[in-house]
């Protein structure tokens, strides 16, 4: 019974934590689709992101996520690290992961870049138990539900911690962008106990996207700093896939977008389309996303979406020119 429970309890928290990852503004946070995408420009900088799920059901799934990237542009590499704290209130659920990304940078061809990238990281997952209510703590004569359970699983630390390995590649100029990335290639196991394995599948994405400048000549009614960004992503993990498509206008320092998320697993799919716009301030840049399901499978309840995001930037000598604002840029090379 206490395994059944288990395995009960870990397949529904491993479909959230799969959904969950797909539900990024890709346009913006790129970086956590493909993390070869941390070298692009050799930048460097610092940043936060909030992003809350919420569903008919009154589930709520919560995200910060702390991340940033230091280049060497003499050395032609650059670190880029996240931290990921992801909660399930409902069930108790904290689940905590460091990434550190190592992206090298090779060119092809004037202003052409390649930028492989290897991948390490480390989690900790646990349920926290009084968040648990067991069949012999529910009083069905009184309605009441007692403070402590004769359950075996009641008693037991419910904690796993695993080691992840992954690998990306992104080839990239001022004006289109082409990558993929395999994440979890050790399959590491993600189990609460050593009765049985329970092993996180491989997945794979593709990325690509295409930037042009709408005011080249600095004519007209736009911004001198005026571009058109297009990204379209598809990944997929064991029997999840999700399709991504966004499209952004930036007018200098400000951005207004659309994006469009497809998921479908074996039971269900979804279809979302969401708004994202970004201000930036000097140094500071400032994302704000909402997405919400606009057509969706019968057993499932799509989340309504929303995010906010800040970021740091560190190279200030590039205030006054087009790699302040473009999302494909090579002058800092």
């Amino acid at each position: 019974m206490m395994r059944s429970f288990q395995v009960f309890i870990v397949s529904i928290i491993s479909s959230f934590c799969f959904s969950q990852q797909s539900f990024y503004n890709q346009t913006r946070q790129t970086q956590f689709l493909n993390p070869s995408f941390y070298g692009i420009n050799a930048r460097s900088f610092a940043g936060v992101s909030y992003n809350s799920l919420s569903y008919k059901t009154n589930e709520k799934i919560d995200s910060k996520i702390f991340y940033g990237a230091v280049s060497f542009n003499n050395t032609n590499f650059s670190i880029g690290v996240d931290f990921n704290n992801f909660q399930i209130n409902t069930y108790g659920l904290v689940n905590n992961t460091i990434n550190l990304s190592y992206i090298y940078r090779v060119e092809l061809l004037n202003e052409f870049y390649f930028l492989p990238s290897i991948s390490v990281g480390v989690g900790f997952n646990q349920i926290e138990n009084p968040n648990l209510i067991f069949g012999d703590q529910l009083n069905l004569l009184t309605g009441s539900i007692a403070t402590s359970s004769s359950d075996p699983l009641f008693f037991n630390e419910l904690s796993t911690n695993f080691f992840d390995i992954g690998a990306s590649a992104l080839v990239y100029n001022e004006s289109f962008m082409f990558g993929v990335a395999l994440k979890h290639l050790n399959s590491p196991d993600i189990s609460y106990n050593q009765e049985f394995e329970l092993k996180r599948p491989i997945s794979f994405s593709g990325v690509i996207a295409y930037e042009r400048d709408l005011n080249y000549f600095g004519r007209g009614f736009l911004p001198e700093n005026s571009y058109l960004y297009l990204i379209t992503s598809v990944y997929s993990a064991d029997e999840f896939m999700k399709v991504y498509a966004g499209q952004e206008l930036l007018l200098g320092g400000f951005s207004i977008g659309l994006n469009q998320l497809y998921t479908k697993n074996k039971l269900s799919n979804a279809m979302l389309v969401g708004l994202n716009t970004s201000i930036s301030v000097e140094q500071f840049e400032f994302s704000f996303g909402y997405n919400f399901p606009i057509s969706q499978n019968v057993t499932v309840f799509p989340p309504n979406v929303f995010e906010i995001s800040m970021i740091v930037k560190f190279d200030r000598f590039l205030r006054n020119n087009k790699g302040f604002f473009k999302h494909l840029k090579t002058d800092n090379l």
